[in-house]
């Protein structure tokens, strides 16, 4: 009995092995192993492992949780098959959550939303469905942009990127809050955050004080938009934004916007006011330091800046044939889209654009070209450029001749020559920063410079040097970047340094206007122990703080022993030159979009601007924190932004905007379009 029994029991599982070997053969699934003895070797990695079509579909789905590795080379069309005989179809489970799919085995696998598998699993997932889902999502997304009149350059913010993260991390539990909880709850949280921002601002400006400059916008129908802003070492505030027609912007009508500003911050904090050079702001501006004589007036520098360098196009001849030149070859480069792709492939570079309200934009364009002269060069004598239809034209044969011409690259590196000292000053005023301790010291450097590169051609450096000094005292240098120049002690230690006229009438200056009748006196003992180079300030930590430490940080660490001076150099120097940082990161055009488009009580809206505004300066100041810490290396300043046409229809009547028809302003047409639609739907 023994014997049948272990035979019965042979026949048993000889009958179980040949069901399972007619089930194996069934199963797709083997296709892609080689099927051993119990094992199963895969074709795809030739490894050998044990076990059935379970783990030979865990092998292949790359799906982890089996003991068994995953196989790294298995194609994508087989990984996909593998994973959904696995997991299940994704689009067809249930959305609930903590459902359960159960795979061909017949085992069941916990699935929760769309957040079933982590790490591999979750990516596997993924890479199954990303081209069919996310097409629709991105669908979703185009529609949404449309629907809603949203800028497309949204999905570059960094906001927008965060939400989408949340939401996808979140899962596809998010349930969308509702519009009241949005205006009740949600938009207040956002204001506290820029309300500790703004508070944390404020209690620096005891000790620097801050700089007020404005920002405006006029659309096409003649609406106007003005941005005020306080600058500080310590970040930028937006405080408010006025709306008015252009007729209505007089100068009396912006002296008390600013005048309404300055009592809000308080006079006493107040140290500098930035003007636009247009006939309304300056005479607002006189009339507001009639009334509050601690502050004084300035020009932005970097507008000062761009009208010479336009200054110099416009009565340079030499200067004006060579950017007309180079524009042309830019102009021809990007007018059509099969040029401009052959372009790129040889050059590998951009070649920089010209920018109508910004006249270093020509200065970026030239240098640009000069940068790719080689691969031009070789561009426009291959056979793509000789056999292009688009080459045939007058305009072509023209960019073909100033290529290949040696004369015109030679004129277009002696312009560059010419013009960089400006430039280099532009960067220094154009940044983030407190840079009056910088700009009268820049100025001469620069006007040094121009005599070196062009002294051996009396012609071309008399004009651009008289052009130089009508703008630099015209528009530029005030009497109190002088002073600021003589307060920087790294600069008036120097071996070289020697103390100006201007610099003493700064002083002077500082004296009439700035100092409290009751610290006059010691004001002028101060100085001249500063003058003195004095040991009683002047030790070796001060000395070695020069190398160091901003000149506003110096004087707030070692200027204990000249209180008074002390006082009035950290809040001179913690200033800027120009309003040109505030213009572009904090724009009017902005904040005039926001009001357009938020149909909300008066209240609101002003909370919402005001919240929006300062979020944007807290960002951009948590990155510059530590960088107004340090001294400003004149000889590594940063690079121009390359400038963007921003429609923008200045702030005043001075007559000075750049005009050049020949280039179509198309975003100011498709700004004005956006204002359009938004009155439409209102």
């Amino acid at each position: 009995m023994i014997g049948g029994h272990v035979v019965e029991l042979e026949i048993f599982e000889l009958l179980i092995f040949l069901c399972r070997k007619i089930v194996r053969k069934k199963d797709r699934f083997w296709i892609h192993a080689e099927e051993l003895s119990g094992k199963f070797k895969c074709k795809y990695c030739s490894k050998v492992y044990s076990g059935g079509v379970a783990r030979l579909k865990s092998h292949l789905s790359q799906v982890s949780g089996r003991d068994i590795e995953t196989c790294d080379k298995v194609p994508p069309n087989v990984q996909t098959e593998a994973f959904i005989a696995i997991c299940g179809d994704p689009s067809k489970r249930a959305k609930s959550t903590g459902s359960t799919n159960v795979n061909e085995s017949g085992e069941s696998i916990a699935v929760s939303g769309s957040r079933s598998f982590g790490g591999t699993n979750q990516m596997t997932m993924h890479e199954v469905y990303k081209k069919k889902n996310k097409e629709e999502v991105d669908q979703s997304l185009a529609k949404f942009f449309i629907m809603n009149n949203i800028s497309f350059n949204v999905v570059q913010s960094e906001s927008f990127i965060d939400l989408i993260k949340d939401v996808a991390n979140y899962g596809s539990g998010y349930k969308v809050p509702s519009y009241s909880t949005l205006r009740t709850k949600l938009i207040p949280n956002e204001k506290k955050e820029a309300e500790t921002y703004v508070g944390k601002v404020k209690s620096s400006w005891y000790l620097s004080g801050c700089t007020i400059m404005s920002d405006g916008w006029t659309d096409l129908k003649g609406k106007a938009f003005t941005n005020v802003i306080a600058y500080s070492p310590g970040g930028a505030i937006f405080m408010n934004s006025f709306e008015c027609s252009k007729e209505r912007k007089t100068a009396m009508y912006l002296k008390d916007i600013l005048s309404s500003v300055i009592e809000d911050i308080g006079q006493d904090n107040v140290v500098q006011l930035i003007t636009d050079n247009g006939s309304n702001f300056l005479a607002a501006g006189d009339m507001l330091l009639g009334k509050y004589p601690r502050m004084y007036k300035t020009r932005c520098a970097a507008h000062g800046l761009q009208l010479l360098l336009k200054d110099i196009y416009k009565n340079a001849e030499w200067v004006r044939i060579v950017i007309d030149e180079a524009r042309l070859i830019e102009n021809h480069m990007y007018k059509h889209t099969v040029l401009l792709a052959l372009m790129r492939e040889a050059t590998q570079k951009e070649l920089k654009h010209p920018c109508i309200t910004r006249f270093a934009s020509n200065f970026l364009v030239l240098q640009s070209l000069v940068d790719v002269e080689n691969e031009l060069r070789l561009f426009v004598a291959s056979a793509e450029w000789r056999e292009s239809n688009l080459n045939k034209n007058r305009q072509a044969k023209k960019v073909t001749e100033l290529v290949q011409n040696n004369e015109f690259w030679n004129r277009a590196k002696e312009v560059l020559q010419a013009l960089e000292p400006i430039v280099r000053v532009l960067r220094l005023v154009d940044g983030e920063g407190s840079t009056s301790g910088y700009l009268y010291d820049a100025m001469e450097r620069a006007k040094e410079a121009i005599k070196c590169r062009l002294g051996n051609n009396q012609n071309k450096f008399m004009r651009i040097w008289e052009l130089f000094d009508e703008r630099r005292n015209g528009n530029i240098i005030h009497p109190i970047h002088a002073a600021a120049a003589l307060l920087n002690p790294a600069y008036m230690c120097r071996e070289r340094f020697r103390e100006s006229r201007e610099m003493k009438d700064g002083i002077g200056f500082m004296f009439e206007n700035l100092i409290l009748p009751e610290e006059k006196e010691d004001f002028l003992k101060q100085v001249q122990l500063y003058r003195s180079r004095s040991t009683l300030i002047f030790n070796s930590t001060a000395l070695m703080m020069l190398k160091t430490s901003h000149p506003r940080v110096w004087w707030d660490y070692c200027g204990d022993p000249l209180p008074v001076l002390r006082k009035y150099a950290v809040r001179i120097l913690s200033q800027p030159c120009s309003s040109s940082s505030c213009e572009r990161n904090w724009s009017a055009y902005e904040a005039a979009q926001t009001k357009k488009r938020n149909r909300l009580s008066s209240e609101m809206l002003d909370n919402l601007v005001y919240t929006r505004m300062n979020i944007l300066a807290m960002k951009k100041w948590s990155t510059l924190e530590s960088q107004d810490l340090e001294p400003i290396n004149l000889e590594k300043l940063h690079e121009l932004s390359e400038y963007i046409d921003d429609g923008k229809g200045g702030d005043g009547d001075d007559g000075e905007e750049i005009e050049e028809t020949s280039l179509t302003n198309l975003d100011l047409l498709w700004l004005n379009q956006e204002l359009e639609f938004a009155d439409y739907n209102y």
